[in-house]
């Protein structure tokens, strides 16, 4: 497996993923939860020896992708700008040599231009791995900022950040509409989390403004219950990102990648707006790398 990488680096703001590879493919996975912000000091290679030094005592070569080469990573790298190929990535590398010997070699992000400028970093990879080359598709990528990825014929033709996970975080512990949900309560509602994504994909006027307070009004005269709101605001939030997303790209096919359960959510609200969407490989990391590799 010589064109592959050694070793695969996907650093972001909460966790870090390594993976390494030998002459059979992918032979070891290591996670931890040393985010960028959580690196003590700014000290990212401390950080990358204690969680593969072993590794780089035996390997010379590290590809990095994700927030540790934003601004407030080790090395910041430019934005290949869409649309963008593999060869537009790998020709913007930003390479860091070690006192040891090690090369870093740190990838670029991929960027929009106005008016609607946008960033991403690290999901680019997940999107070329997820999608065949000769394939067009959307690739959604849930989380604090989700991003839906409009990949066509092997290039990243643009992309749509929206930031769902932090709106629904902030409305939840840091607002009015928190207030009413009992802590005690965890049980799942599936069937609030469905009036939310309905609400949201309706027609009906006030938008996502008044959507979302519709979590309060709605358990103060007794349409839902307290123990609702968190799946109910959930439904609301999710359900405004996939209305938005398939007007930007409409027509296509849908491939989810990241934490199993949240794209359970998602393929749930894609399909009461009628779209069958798949959950890829969640090891699309991976695979974007192989593709980049065999890029030459």
């Amino acid at each position: 497996m010589g064109q592959h990488f050694p070793i695969i680096v996907d650093w972001g703001t909460s966790n870090f993923r390594a993976y390494r590879f030998d002459a059979r493919g992918l032979s070891e996975e290591r996670r931890a939860e040393t985010g960028i912000l959580k690196v003590a000091g700014g000290d990212f290679e401390g950080a990358l020896r204690a969680a593969v030094g072993d590794w780089l005592s035996e390997e010379s070569e590290v590809f990095l992708s994700g927030m540790i080469t934003s601004r407030n990573g080790w090395v910041e790298t430019p934005y290949a700008f869409a649309p963008a190929t593999l060869a537009d990535l790998k020709a913007q590398v930003v390479e860091k040599r070690l006192d040891d010997g090690v090369t870093l070699r740190f990838l670029p992000g991929v960027a929009r231009r106005a008016p609607r400028p946008d960033v991403m970093r690290g999901e680019e990879i997940q999107a070329f791995g997820a999608v065949a080359d000769d394939a067009s598709a959307i690739v959604v990528l849930p989380g604090t900022h989700s991003k839906w990825v409009m990949v066509e014929h092997g290039r990243i033709a643009d992309f749509c950040s929206m930031m769902t996970g932090e709106m629904f975080a902030v409305l939840k512990d840091h607002s009015i509409l928190g207030r009413l949900i009992d802590p005690a309560a965890h049980e799942a509602r599936p069937a609030a989390f469905a009036r939310g994504v309905e609400l949201a994909l309706s027609s009906a006027p006030g938008g996502f403004l008044n959507h979302i307070f519709t979590a309060r009004s709605g358990v103060l005269l007794g349409a839902l219950e307290a123990a609702d709101i968190p799946d109910y605001l959930s439904g609301v939030v999710i359900g405004h990102e996939v209305r938005e997303g398939l007007r930007i790209a409409p027509g296509r096919g849908v491939t989810l990648i990241g934490d199993e359960k949240l794209a359970a959510r998602y393929k749930t609200a894609l399909a009461l707006a009628g779209i069958e969407a798949a959950i890829g490989d969640q090891r699309a990391t991976v695979a974007g790398f192989e593709k980049l590799a065999a890029h030459g």
